[in-house]
């Protein structure tokens, strides 16, 4: 019987992302196993196979505008794996975005790198949550 990995990945200070910047993740919660590991704003899987991907965050924008979160696996959109809420009164709308996704390491492509990135317009990040676990 194999052991599945699972690493939990916050970010609780106010953090400001421009549009098109990836969400800042600073402090691993837990990890089990050595197939997930933190580098830098990404969780990098070290193991071919299947993995679910939540994402959590809270946030305020300076303007305007819609906020969207979109997961990247090594600098590219994962299809499907976005979501987005309009802020119509800038600064004061305190907003929640969370989905959750699969994403596949296929054998000879490890590592590979999960990275949240804010295609929307600017936001004031309060809470930031990704988890990932070995699913398969």
């Amino acid at each position: 019987m194999s052991c599945k990995s699972l690493i939990k990945v916050v970010n609780t200070a106010s953090t400001t992302v421009v549009a098109g910047g990836t969400l800042p993740l600073t402090t691993i919660v837990r990890r089990y196993g050595c197939a997930l590991n933190q580098s830098g704003n990404s969780v990098v899987i070290n193991k071919p196979g299947y993995y679910k991907v939540s994402i959590n965050a809270t946030f305020t924008a300076p303007v305007a505008g819609v906020v969207t979160l979109t997961l990247n696996q090594n600098g590219s959109a994962v299809t499907g794996a976005t979501a987005s809420t309009t802020i119509t009164t800038a600064t004061t709308e305190v907003r929640n975005l969370s989905f959750t996704d699969e994403v596949r390491v296929v054998c000879g492509s490890a590592p590979s790198t999960l990275s949240i990135v804010d295609t929307g317009v600017e936001a004031t990040f309060s809470n930031i949550t990704l988890i990932v676990n070995e699913d398969i």
